[in-house]
């Protein structure tokens, strides 16, 4: 049996099952980190954080062997590659080189998941690069609460194993959607070959028609990504992991009326996912995925190691440099007597000129240069189209939603911008009035307009110039600012 832990934006969830190529979840485990010692996959108060964890483990008499750790974080950078078969250790070079143009400023621990093998010669593969030092400081907090790690593996390249294990068998061409807490996750699928992963922020309850909306939005993003990359095939399938089933139909709905007409379903695979009745939810997605086999390539401990024996064989080299040095002229004078005695010089060497000709090795070094050029590329395009996305839900207090502010006042009360929270969303302002109840006839215009998720007021004020005051802060709707629907209020 192992035990997987999944860490994310203050979630932990552990469940206890039978990892390979299809999962077995026998239990289940969730609880919300103490405030502030998650921030994005990293543990910021280890102390407090593994006081807590302890205390979780013994409460539930966890084991501390065979534990593996699944990070859901943005530390993890991951780029789709395509290259020449071979074995793991010549696929990291591969990958290492692959990565060259983005990690060159410092160290990087390298894995990947192989995703298919798309000719005879040719295998693509989801490949991953992260900081030994994030691998380092993981195994060295669950050491000092006494826990072993066997395997550190990334959210993201866990979730694609669990997909790939599971309805990627029997589906082609899908999208699946996974709601957490405070993400909302797409996954895509091309003709049974991962293509695409995104997370955003999500600020409404699921079950809301502003879930749906949202849910209807990303849709929409990932079929204007098929087209700029000019995808034919057509989107089968939508399935829907982490809701719950009850709200499928209103889902269904609600998107069929923002224009979705794709399929949607629950997410569901009881051939590939299995447990006890009761004791595997969608809930649990993430964690689950660490129960895939995904190959010792995605084992980051395992690369982690391999990274310092690297290191020591390197540091070992110089010692041995007069030996070898020696030993290879011998075997290269050997190599020329034997080839003489064998009459055979003359195929050799033309053989060997083939391999060597300049137009040979012109097009060897061409067709890295593009397959590397290529790998980078398609990673800027998809790490800037993460990041106009995540900017276009934040709200905007431009001068236009301003202006809309002022000339709903027009008539009621005298309106004095005070401060805007880009973070937050808020915009606070002074309203002034000779009356009460022309503030108060302002107050419940705001609280109508669709632009705004909340208006909340202080209490009132009476100026010696005769005026009332009162401190009103606006809460402003998701992409509000940006073009979204609420500026057309």
């Amino acid at each position: 049996m192992s035990t997987i832990i999944y860490l994310s934006n203050q979630q932990i969830h552990i469940v206890d099952g039978k990892r390979g190529k299809t999962a077995s979840v026998n239990k289940f485990y969730s609880y919300p980190a103490p405030q502030g010692t998650i921030i994005n996959g990293i543990i910021m108060d280890q102390e407090t954080f593994g006081a807590f964890l302890k205390e979780k483990w013994a409460e539930n008499k966890l084991p501390i062997k065979d534990v593996s750790l699944v990070v859901n974080s943005s530390k993890f950078v991951g780029q789709n590659m395509k290259i020449p078969k071979m074995s793991d250790e010549k696929t990291l070079d591969n990958i290492r080189r692959g990565f060259s143009n983005i990690d060159r400023s410092e160290e990087k621990v390298y894995g990947f998941v192989r995703l298919d093998a798309s000719t005879k010669k040719m295998q693509r593969l989801y490949a991953e690069s992260v900081s030994p030092d994030f691998i380092k400081d993981y195994l060295a907090f669950f050491e000092s609460i006494g826990i072993k790690l066997k395997g550190i593996y990334s959210g993201e390249g866990s979730l694609i194993s669990l997909i790939n294990g599971s309805i990627a068998k029997s589906n082609k061409t899908f999208l699946v959607m996974i709601s957490d807490s405070m993400t909302l996750t797409t996954v895509l699928y091309v003709n049974k070959i991962f293509t695409y992963y995104n997370s955003v922020r999500c600020f409404h309850e699921p079950g809301t028609e502003d879930y749906a909306s949202d849910l209807t939005r990303s849709a929409s993003q990932i079929r204007q990504f098929m087209q700029a990359n000019q995808i034919e095939a057509e989107l089968e399938t939508i399935f829907l992991a982490g809701v719950d089933d009850k709200d499928l139909s209103f889902y269904k709905t609600t998107m069929a009326e923002y224009g979705v007409q794709t399929k949607i379903d629950i997410f569901s695979d009881s051939k590939s996912i299995k447990g006890n009745e009761g004791a595997y939810t969608q809930k649990y997605i993430y964690a689950a995925s660490g129960l895939f086999e995904s190959g010792i390539g995605a084992n980051y401990i395992t690369r982690y190691q391999s990274k310092k024996e690297e290191k020591k064989t390197e540091s070992s080299a110089k010692y041995f440099i007069i030996l070898a040095a020696t030993l290879v002229v011998m075997i290269f004078l050997f190599i020329l007597f034997f080839l003489n005695a064998r009459k055979k010089k003359n195929e050799l060497e033309e053989i060997e000129d083939y391999n060597n000709s300049a137009s040979v090795q012109m097009q060897v070094e061409e067709y890295d240069e593009l397959t590397y050029r290529n790998s980078f590329l398609v990673g800027q395009y998809l790490s800037i189209a993460s990041i106009n996305e995540n900017l276009d839900t934040y709200p905007w207090a431009t001068s236009s939603v301003q202006k809309k502010i002022f000339k709903l006042a027009e008539g009621y009360a005298t309106v004095t911008m005070t401060s805007c929270d880009a973070d937050s969303g808020t915009t606070d302002m002074d309203v002034m009035a000779s009356n009460v109840q022309t503030i108060n006839e302002f107050i419940t215009i705001l609280k109508k307009q669709k632009m705004f998720h909340d208006v909340t007021y202080t209490g009132y004020n009476y100026s010696n110039e005769g005026q009332y005051h009162v401190n009103v802060s606006c809460t402003l709707e998701e992409a509000v600012g940006r073009g979204g629907e609420a500026d057309e209020d």
